[in-house]
């Protein structure tokens, strides 16, 4: 019986799974839960936006591997709302880290380490295609093959490349630590031989390694070098460029100074966006007990753009700096910088950000911008990257002043002038509970998916956030950069950027009122016969089938009053009036204009004419008309024309 309810509370649990990404902060996505722990979350983000997530799962009683397929909404593409099982094969007491990625046809590639083979920690690659189907091998190929428990090969990383093939290294340990690399091909081929290539030396550990695509079937490896004790070492950071074959085109070290922590093994590793890469990391060279935030660019060439050993992000030599966070801005070379700084005793915590560009300059002043305070908050950033304009910090905040245990995720968005697209920053969680292991996505459209455990039974949630700052599986961005003038002849001329994805139509308003509805392929507007004042304009997205965006920026015009010939002077409507408003079924028009027909027209707020009536000409210029059109409830527009003039008024209609 106690598994019967077992196995229905689980099915209950994850039932309830299949639904779009959350847009509400206060309920956040839960992807994976249940008995047991779920754990060390990894996400990767194909170019069609479907998205796979991976996990380590005790539910069964040891942490098998589990990996789950999604839409860019959100919504579970395989029958099984718990995924696939990849690999049931036993692993250590304890975990590290793993890795996963997607290949160019949509295909998963998983490399994790196991106790298969004689209680041997060894690496071990999987592939996945998108219908949930194991690849290759159904136990998956072997990269490593000790067999003696003197040796630890552990905490792989892997890229697929954009040459086709994949890319995994990983530390094989024991007493010192080599880095080991291999190239698979699609079809599994281990194309740098059986043992792949060892990047090792004698009383050093090289540690740590992480990869990124140099362009040309070129890579990018960051490594460590240790020295002296493993929990003091002498840490020194190093990237190297390697040629398809293995062979290396240059080795450089970016920073030969003390101080680096033990403790920071993973480091912001970002391309620059022609072939080289961004660093950043924290340490104490000076040995004075205060952690300083450094920098460093290499380039495709192997040349530090920056200067020797790094350059500091920020000159306060006072307070402590760690855990930075990087969004590279490769157009504009150009990369934004969020750390976590506190008081010499690491009393207080706030959280900073700095603008650098390629050379190592300081663009936001020698200590950048604090933007939380030193407090009892504990802010600490999380993930970063950059989209169009904007860059993105996804950061943990405690939920209340004092507690460092239970907290809340927040993103800050700024651009290089200091502006913000938003009011504040958003809340992407807003529960407070523990939090861990984050990982996220970042789509070509871009919008992130975070992935990370939450509670105390530690269940993984994923929360996606999209450009403009709203949250879930339904993204409909807004026109930007609205601009606009006035010419001689008073015609009033718009123009916008159109959004990242194609809508149907664009609703143009003219002082909070809808004035016009035009063609998607038609990011402009040109607006004659405005009467001399003040108008603020706008422009919305409406997508399918009735999502409409935010609106763009306002734009305000003023029409100057235009000298008018006697006897071509056009009566002005002067006034219109809806009572009631909001509507039930019946209201009446009222209006004065001259003496000649109108045409009333009422639109619906897709821009679609739901009504259309012309009337004549009242007495002494006044027309009061009663209409019972039984509209829907919505938003409605009223258009009133008499000769050249026209009049708005927007109106409700609740029942």
């Amino acid at each position: 019986m106690k598994r019967i309810t077992l196995l229905l509370s689980l099915f209950l649990i994850f039932c309830g799974l299949n639904a779009q990404f959350s847009s509400s902060p206060l309920a956040p996505t839960l992807l994976a839960g249940g008995a047991g722990e779920q754990v060390i979350p990894k996400i990767a983000i194909g170019n069609d936006g479907n998205m796979y997530l991976g996990r380590f799962d005790s539910v069964n009683g040891s942490y098998d591997v589990w990996l789950q397929y999604l839409d860019s909404s959100g919504n579970l593409l395989w029958q099984n709302p718990r995924g696939i099982l990849v690999s049931s094969f036993p692993q250590m007491t304890w975990l590290t880290e793993w890795d996963l990625d997607v290949d160019l046809t949509g295909n998963c590639w998983l490399a994790f380490q196991d106790i298969r083979t004689a209680g041997v920690n060894n690496v071990m690659l999987y592939k996945v295609d998108t219908g949930g189907n194991i690849l290759l091998s159904n136990t998956g190929i072997a990269l490593s093959y000790d067999t003696s428990t003197d040796y630890i090969n552990m905490s792989p990383v892997l890229l697929c490349h954009s040459s086709g093939d994949v890319y995994v290294a990983w530390q094989r340990s024991a007493l010192t630590t080599e880095i080991h690399l291999q190239r698979i091909s699609p079809a599994g081929e281990l194309l740098w031989g059986t043992n792949g290539i060892t990047f090792a030396g004698d009383a050093v550990s090289f540690t740590w390694p992480q990869l990124l695509d140099a362009g040309d079937g070129n890579l990018l490896l960051k490594y460590y070098i240790d020295s002296g004790p493993f929990w003091a070492p002498n840490r020194q950071v190093f990237v190297t460029k390697l040629s398809p074959e293995g062979t290396a085109i240059w080795n450089t070290p970016v920073n030969s100074a003390a101080g680096l922590t033990a403790w920071e093994q993973i480091i912001p590793f970002i391309s620059d966006g022609s072939g080289g890469a961004v660093l950043a990391w924290y340490d104490d060279r000076y040995n004075v007990m205060i952690n300083e935030v450094y920098m460093a660019r290499v380039n495709s060439s192997g040349l530090a753009t920056t200067p020797e050993n790094g350059t500091l992000i920020s000159t306060d030599t006072f307070n402590q700096q760690y855990y930075p966070k990087l969004a590279v801005d490769t157009e504009n070379e150009k990369v934004f910088a969020w750390f976590r700084t506190t008081d010499p005793d690491q009393n207080n915590v706030g959280l900073a950000r700095q603008l650098m560009d390629f050379s190592g300059n300081r663009l936001w002043g020698d200590t950048g911008v604090q933007i939380i305070a030193q407090g009892n908050t504990y802010p600490d950033p999380v993930a970063a990257y950059f989209y169009q304009d904007t860059a993105y910090c996804i950061y943990s905040a405690a939920a209340s002043p004092g507690d460092s245990y239970n907290e809340h995720l927040k993103v800050n968005a700024i651009k290089g002038d200091q502006s913000s697209p938003w009011l504040a920053d958003v809340y992407l969680d807003s529960v407070a509970n523990p939090k861990l292991h984050f990982d996220a996505g970042v789509s070509n459209q871009g919008w992130s998916v975070l992935a990370y455990e939450q509670g105390n039974d530690y269940d993984i949630y994923a929360m996606r956030l999209n450009p403009d700052g709203t949250l879930g599986g339904a993204y409909y961005p807004a026109p930007q950069s609205l601009e606009g003038y006035v010419d001689e002849q008073g015609t009033v001329h718009l123009s916008w950027q159109e959004p990242p994805l194609t809508p149907n139509q664009y609703l143009v308003y003219v002082n909070e009122e809808l004035y016009i509805t035009l063609p998607a392929e038609t990011p402009f507007c040109t607006i004659p016969d405005f009467v001399a004042g003040t108008y603020d304009f706008y422009v919305c997205a409406l997508y399918s089938p009735d999502h409409l965006s935010l609106p763009s920026n306002i734009v305000t015009l003023t029409i100057l009053p235009v000298a008018i010939e006697e006897g071509n002077y056009i009566p002005v409507v002067i006034h219109l009036e809806v009572k009631p408003n909001p509507i039930r079924n019946s209201f009446t028009v009222s209006y004065f204009q001259d003496k000649s027909p109108s045409k009333l027209t009422i639109y619906n707020i897709r821009g679609q004419k739901v009504y259309e009536q012309t009337f004549r000409g009242g007495v002494n210029g006044f027309v009061s008309q009663n209409l019972n059109l039984n509209l829907p409830n919505g938003v409605y527009l009223l258009q009133l024309d008499s000769g050249n003039q026209c009049c708005r008024k927007k109106v409700t209609v609740i029942k």
